[in-house]
């Protein structure tokens, strides 16, 4: 289209950083549609853009699917003519898991939007069943409004219910010291809170895709639970708990030094006794800042007094609408102006500390997920490296304390070569890990590809601590940066337990940018998920032909 990745992300970061384009449609044209397609199949062109900007595909075939067995025919269709499928949701997503950078407009590539149709869903006791394709928001006010809630999701509401599973999303959350968990209640990801999916799969006895329903109890609905889009779920049925009540406040004038402590130096603001108070704590530190953006939920059914109530979620809005000088210096940094990192930074810092105040955003009361969803499809789109490290809730703040040294060295080191490959912030997410036994099902199966599935023979790992580390699009540096952070965290916290990739995010890196590192894509990254091979195995069984998958996949033999 001659339209650059680059001038992409300026166009659409130019106001204020804010709304970015993310797909662009064109009218079919019978001469180049994919060949015989089943009757009232009628695809469109579609520029492919994910959440940062940074996979920009040409206009790929797309089609907005209307149910499962428009799937189940699409599927038939693709292994029929040499095509793959690919389930498209919003593209809130950074790793090429559904279509990969620079994919020609000529690749025989059908994406199936399942967010116009395939989105409905209904109560079934106190179980939920949901479209793939319905959105967070959506299938969260639908269970509120019977008041009932998930204890950990992701924090945007604009990704699909199967989205979140296919990268087992997450949000914060673990219980407070003496906190009794709810019946229906995980401290794992969404992918735990599934009893039943149903999904296309290879019937080897009809020689044909059809669809299968696989229950929590199956020994092969481990890989399905959280499949790295190597598969396509259809519905699913998820686990609820009775709706609770949060008490939000948050907080910018603790600083790093009492934050990340040391373990023996450890005090009153220490991030895990934080956590011992009140279980549910996430954190952003903007870089080249002393104080980061604090939020802590607290379990409240009745509101404080001075708490305000809330009515809806994302209660920050200044999260969206940056004040000068603010998307001024964004401006100046995407032009390539590095050294105004810092500033920027601080400035962000400056608005977050003082809108909170004049938003009345320090102590607010309301339903639990008027607080887990807080980033809207308007807030500034930054590049993701991510790994969750599963660890014992006693050393919480020890692997936080090692991991913010290095960051913070590292991010100097750079600095003072004049450098500045990190330009965002870092975040801190702290999860359980995705227990079969927080399942309302008897001999529920653990999903097998999760970040945070337990490690096997070390029963005693049972806190994730998810190390996010954000910064914009195409900034100098950053590969080689974030490749120094995944070897600390891949040899230097080993001491202190196990740590995997977050699949949605950036990861595998070299100098020539994420997912380029063959060594951990083939070895090590199998090595360190268990159930790698069992999940290799199922689908190649349920799906020989190869068609729900993308190049990333190949790269990682799965």
């Amino acid at each position: 289209m001659g339209i650059s990745r680059r001038g992409l992300f300026k166009a659409g970061t130019a106001a204020a950083g804010g709304a970015v384009l993310v797909g662009y449609q064109s009218a079919a044209h019978a001469t180049d549609a994919p060949p015989r397609l089943p009757q009232g199949i009628r695809p469109y062109r579609e520029l492919y853009k994910n959440w940062d900007g940074a996979i920009v595909a040409a206009e790929l075939w797309s089609y907005d699917v209307r149910n499962a067995q428009e799937v189940v025919t699409l599927a038939n269709w693709a292994h029929a003519n040499g095509w793959t499928i690919r389930a498209r949701g919003y593209r809130h997503n950074w790793s090429p898991l559904t279509v990969a950078e620079g994919t020609p407009a000529t690749a025989k590539v059908l994406l199936l939007n399942t967010t116009k149709h395939m989105d409905s869903c209904y109560m079934h006791g106190t179980t939920v069943v949901a479209q793939a394709g319905i959105s967070m928001n959506s299938l969260v006010r639908h269970i509120a409004d019977r008041k009932r809630g998930f204890t950990n999701m992701p924090a945007p509401g604009d990704v699909t219910v199967a989205g979140v599973l296919a990268v087992n999303g997450h949000g914060t959350a673990l219980p407070a010291r003496g906190e009794k968990r709810q019946q229906g209640a995980t401290f794992g990801s969404l992918s735990n809170t599934v009893h039943a999916l149903t999904a296309v799969v290879w019937d080897e006895a009809s020689d044909q895709y059809t669809l299968k329903t696989f229950q929590r109890t199956d020994p092969e609905i481990g890989p399905f639970l959280t499949s790295m889009g190597r598969a396509f779920l259809t519905e699913v049925q998820l686990q609820t708990n009775p709706m609770e009540h949060y008490r939000c406040r948050t907080w910018t004038h603790i600083s790093v030094r009492d934050l990340f402590a040391a373990p023996e130096k450890a005090g009153h603001w220490s991030l895990s006794s934080m956590i011992d108070r009140v279980g549910r704590v996430g954190l952003i530190w903007y870089t080249f800042t002393d104080k980061p953006w604090i939020q802590q939920w607290e379990v409240a059914p009745r509101r404080s007094f001075g708490s305000r109530p809330t009515i809806t979620p994302y209660n920050f809005p200044f999260a969206d609408r940056l004040p000068s000088p603010v998307p001024e210096l964004l401006g100046q940094v995407v032009a390539g102006n590095q050294h105004l990192a810092p500033a920027f930074s601080k400035a962000v810092y400056a608005t977050t500390a003082t809108s909170l105040t004049t938003t009345l955003a320090r102590d607010m009361w309301g339903p639990a997920h008027h607080f887990q969803h807080f980033v809207k499809p308007t807030t500034l789109r930054v590049s993701a490296g991510s790994h969750v490290f599963i660890t014992r809730r006693d050393q919480l703040q020890r692997v936080v304390h090692e991991f913010t040294e290095f960051f913070s060295a590292k991010l100097k080191e750079y600095q003072d070569r004049g450098e500045f490959p990190i330009n965002s912030c870092m975040e801190l997410r702290i999860t359980g890990i995705d227990d079969p036994g927080e399942v309302d099902v008897e001999g529920a199966v653990a999903p097998s590809l999760s970040g945070i599935a337990p490690v096997p023979g070390r029963p005693e790992l049972d806190t994730g601590v998810w190390l996010d580390v954000l910064t914009l699009p195409g900034t100098p540096g950053q590969e080689k940066f974030f490749q120094e952070l995944e070897h600390f965290i891949g040899l230097e916290l080993t001491r202190y337990g196990v740590a995997r990739p977050e699949w949605a995010k950036r990861f595998a890196h070299t100098e020539r940018g994420a997912w380029t590192d063959e060594y951990q894509l083939k070895e090590l990254i199998p090595s360190l998920v268990p159930g790698w091979d069992h999940a290799k195995a199922t689908f190649h069984k349920y799906d020989p032909h190869r068609i729900f998958t993308a190049p990333l996949h190949d790269a990682m033999g799965i």
